[in-house]
């Protein structure tokens, strides 16, 4: 799992880096990752209780 969330931070950041220029959908990608992400970790911390 631990995989899966660095994987994802990679590519949120390579698309924080596109979102640079005039491009709404990268953008939104990257928010959505990130969104992800988070709902991963929680879902991680959960399992290891």
């Amino acid at each position: 799992m631990q995989k899966i969330i660095n994987y994802l931070d990679d590519a949120a950041k390579l698309y924080d880096a596109l979102a640079l220029l005039p491009m709404q959908k990268c953008n939104s990608r990257s928010h959505m990752i990130k969104q992800l992400i988070a709902k991963l970790k929680n879902k991680l911390t959960d399992d290891k209780k």
